[in-house]
């Protein structure tokens, strides 16, 4: 959802002092006089020590008021408080359940559960606290939202949305409601629905740059160009008017796919960095003799292990780490899907952690008593990030990969993991972190893809006789300015097709129209509905040319086209999403495939569609030495990987600070 500060609860005081909260109601002999007298006293140094922040302090005081008087509610929620505000979350939620227990309809006792259990995201049990809040009678449309974003976390959308209204009902103008209602639509796949409700954030915040960027986002789901320039210019203006380091969200991952300035993708970066987990303080620093042993303790932490892109392309590389050099430790902070791939993250790895029903805090710590020397963030600004637990730096070194592909923004992340092609030296301006660089390609693989088996294009929707450009990236890739290159191919050759991946029912009538004002029947649009992994590159291997997308390219979804046999065509930039795809064709052998010019690409296309031995040519290379192209060797990247983690370290333990670290090919 667009994010603020999450609602705060306020310390909360006695009866006879305010008269917010109903007095307890208890027999007069439940505590002793002189007890419930010092706890009184107790108390009122607690509220002292929170005046001025002191929330440690105010936690201590707070605990001898409930130890004297322990059936005071009051007391424990104070304590609740106080222990959230100083970040010890699983004992500020027991001082809350403790309050709950005396009084099951107390509204701030259930609130601070609710607050509690979003901290330590253990996501079910804050949803059940903030229900019981509501069947109560007390419906405070902040408790509602965060109620809705446990439930919509939780995948529960119905449920959330019935909230939604509810909170809305009350309060019409309440932007984070429709921010979120938004969020909820987007995720069933309503991407028309979630336009409109984004549309009513800015009616209510115009000027709002998260809400901005996600519109834009979500309208190129649909393939809905309209004001694109419009709006790519007042996202650009809005983000060169940001003062650098201000603490604002952007969604920066939204602007990936935007053809903007490298410097404007850093500032949004480092702004929602700052505005997320800038208060964050970092554990102390690690010494380099504190980590002696043999081997390097090496930390991953994804959302992802699972069925996912990043461990496709990563566990067949993670499996052949050299564990003489390497302790594989990985952090799972997503959900456990059952799949086949979340089998192999546990069996690949020394120690397979479970991050969930910890803080950021409490995960930071855990990942500190580990002894990791180098951890490793796959996820970026994607969602699901943990990027809190980076913020405290339980490791002496972290370095972003694969997940996110541009820079972080985050102080404490001392490397971005590239190669030469993806992240050249001349472009280090662009990064927050310093460039360690793998020598061929920094997009990890495994030569374990299925095998394309035969089928006919007619079973894929497809004409016999036609040139097939696929272009299967999520529909949110395409701009205008591809899609207008693609449809003047199409008027030069009457027998292509453009093959488009269906990534959601309401995206046909944009895209059909938008062929048929480019002069182009519309019936030459093909989309290619969601199928098993496996049928995916069967069907695949029948287009005839990748067209990729800018500036942000094809990354898993290139190498996929270049396993089934298809060639792919891109135009690379300055940014890190802009040139994964050129760096994926050098190691297939196929660097001539990626260029700097608009102009060039489209040639390109052309001349394959025009010459079918120079196409004939480019399949066989591929489909004939598949098994034996660089990008799909597995233990030479696990090599090149161990060897670029290691310099990392070593440079470290040599008293050093971060530095760049290019490949031999670059230095």
């Amino acid at each position: 959802m667009l994010s603020s500060a999450s609602p705060g609860v306020c310390t909360v005081v006695p009866s006879a002092v305010s008269p917010l909260i109903s007095p307890m109601a208890r027999p007069p002999s439940a505590t002793p006089q002189r007890a419930r007298a010092g706890a009184q006293r107790d108390w009122q140094r607690g509220l002292v020590h929170a005046s001025a922040r002191q929330w440690a302090l105010a936690a201590k005081a707070f605990g001898r008021a409930t130890r004297a008087a322990p059936q005071d509610g009051l007391y424990w929620i104070n304590l609740s408080n106080a222990l959230r505000q100083a970040g010890e979350l699983p004992r500020a939620l027991a001082a809350a359940r403790q309050a709950v227990q005396l009084d099951a309809c107390n509204p701030e006792a259930l609130r601070l559960v609710g607050e509690c259990c979003m901290g330590l995201h253990r996501y079910a049990e804050g949803a059940q606290a903030l229900a019981a809040l509501e069947a109560a009678g007390h419906l405070e449309t902040d408790a509602m939202l965060q109620h809705a974003s446990l439930l919509h976390t939780l995948c529960r959308y119905e449920e959330a949305v019935a909230v939604l209204l509810r909170a809305l009902a009350k309060e019409p103008a309440l932007v984070r409601g429709h921010a979120l209602l938004g969020d909820i639509c987007r995720d069933r796949g309503l991407k028309r629905e979630a336009v409109e409700c984004i549309k009513t954030v800015l009616a209510l915040e115009p000027g709002n740059l998260e809400a901005l960027s996600r519109l834009s986002l979500e309208k190129r789901h649909l393939c809905d160009w309209a004001d694109f320039d419009a709006d790519l210019q007042t996202l650009q203006d809005l983000l060169e008017a940001l003062p650098a380091g201000r603490p604002v969200m952007a969604a920066t991952f939204s602007l990936l796919s935007l053809p903007l300035p490298p410097a404007l993708h850093l500032k949004a970066a480092q702004g929602d960095a700052q505005a997320l987990f800038g208060r964050a303080q970092p554990l102390p620093a690690v010494l380099p003799a504190q980590r002696p042993g043999p081997r390097i303790r090496l930390g991953l932490l994804s959302f992802d292990f699972r069925d996912h892109p990043v461990s496709q392309l990563l566990l067949p590389v993670l499996e052949q780490i050299d564990r003489q050099r390497f302790e594989l430790l990985l952090y799972s902070s997503g959900p456990n899907d059952g799949s086949a791939l979340r089998e192999r993250a546990v069996r690949a790895a020394d120690s397979f952690v479970e991050l969930h029903g910890l803080s950021d805090a409490q995960a930071a710590e855990r990942i500190r008593a580990d002894g990791v020397d180098l951890l490793i963030d796959l996820m970026g600004h994607t969602r699901g990030a943990r990027a809190g637990i980076f913020a405290r730096k339980p490791a002496p070194l972290q370095a972003a990969y694969l997940g996110f592909p541009g820079s972080t923004g985050m102080p404490g992340m001392d490397y971005i993991v590239g190669d030469p092609l993806v992240t050249p030296l001349e472009l280090a301006a662009n990064y927050s972190e310093k460039l360690a660089q793998l020598p061929l390609t920094m997009q990890p693989n495994g030569a374990d893809r299925p095998l394309p088996q035969p089928m006919t294009r007619t079973q894929a929707g497809l004409p016999e006789d036609a040139f097939v450009m696929c272009a299967f990236n999520h529909t949110y890739k395409i701009g205008p300015a591809a899609f207008d290159s693609w449809c003047s191919l199409m008027r030069e050759l009457p027998h292509a097709v453009l093959w488009l991946k269906e990534t959601n029912a309401q995206l046909h009538g944009n895209v059909r129209q938008a062929a048929v004002d480019r002069g182009v029947a519309p019936e030459r649009i093909v989309f290619a509905p969601t199928v098993a992994y496996a049928d995916h590159f069967s069907r695949l291997a029948l287009a005839d040319v990748f067209v990729d997308t800018w500036p942000y390219n094809a990354h898993t979804t290139a190498a996929d086209a270049l396993w089934a046999g298809v060639p792919v065509v891109t135009h690379y930039g300055d940014s890190y999403a802009s040139r994964v795809a050129a760096s994926v064709l050098n190691a297939a052998g196929l660097a001539e495939l990626a260029f700097a010019s608009v102009a060039d690409y489209r040639c390109a296309i052309l001349a394959l569609a025009l010459d079918p031995a120079l196409l004939a040519g480019y399949r066989q290379h591929l489909v004939e030495r598949r098994a034996e192209l660089p990008l799909f060797d597995s233990a030479g990247r696990a090599a090149e990987l161990g060897d670029l983690f290691e310099r990392m370290v070593l440079r470290w333990r040599d008293g050093l600070s971060a530095d760049h670290l290019l490949a031999a090919s670059a230095a």
